[in-house]
């Protein structure tokens, strides 16, 4: 891993703040810390340096083309080329409220836009716009769900995943001829503090972030492509909704 350069977004808080740190301990990366918290962003920057990783700050709202548009461009002065890009971002709750167990008619447009946005469409816009300093064995690896229940009750953010899903498949038979292994890792519920507060009574049974983020980081030297990783309760499990 001496002298990568990983794009992880979603890295203020939960699962994409765990994933820097677990990219921390492994040496010689750089990881470029992407989200909307500066506060937070530099918060995980302190825990990336505290186990001896290096780590550069990237703040943007993946909601909004023009801030996507900035990040790519950003991104491309500060580095001449991007090993990985590590898609966790993803929007299922505002401030105060969770956005599951809701009529779909309940929705507000602007909610559904930034689901979309956040969870499918910065993603394919990422990749797209750093694939020119993308080398061969560079790797995409994007953060799905495994929405045991269905879809009721948050359609956008479940429509926005199996799109992430989809890109993937896709994502792994366009780029398979220059080299770059695309895969998803597809958890189950996952205690993150945002998680714990709006399901206490469902944490015991979740995945912890430290055990996605260890799986994220180990897809990192896997030489498959193109795959679907099931996760309950920390261990990786066969199937998926792909396979």
């Amino acid at each position: 891993m001496n002298n990568k350069f990983v794009v992880v977004t979603g890295a203020s808080t939960g699962i994409g703040r765990v994933t820097a740190t677990e990219l921390a301990k492994l040496g010689g990366v750089t990881t470029a810390l992407v989200g909307r918290n500066l506060d937070k962003l530099q918060e995980t920057k302190k825990l990336v340096e505290r186990v001896g990783g290096k780590a550069e700050v990237f703040q943007a709202d993946l909601s909004n083309l023009t801030s996507i548009n900035d990040l790519i461009a950003k991104i491309k002065l500060q580095t001449k080329k991007v090993d990985a890009i590590i898609n966790i971002a993803g929007v299922w709750h505002g401030e105060d409220e969770v956005y599951a167990g809701r009529n779909f008619a309940t929705f507000d447009q602007k909610t559904i836009l930034e689901t979309y946005m956040v969870g499918f469409v910065a993603p394919t816009l990422l990749v797209h716009g750093l694939l020119s300093i993308m080398p061969v064995v560079s790797r995409v690896i994007n953060l799905s769900g495994t929405f045991e229940n269905g879809a009721r009750g948050w359609l956008p953010y479940f429509a926005s995943k199996r799109a992430l899903e989809d890109l993937t498949v896709g994502l792994a038979e366009e780029l398979k001829d220059k080299g770059i292994l695309v895969n998803c890792i597809s958890p189950s519920d996952t205690a993150t503090e945002e998680y714990i507060k709006y399901f206490p009574e469902d944490a015991k049974d979740a995945n912890s972030p430290e055990e996605v983020a260890k799986i994220i980081v180990k897809t990192m030297e896997s030489q498959e492509t193109g795959k679907v990783v099931v996760i309950k309760k920390g261990q990786v499990v066969d199937g998926g909704f792909h396979q």
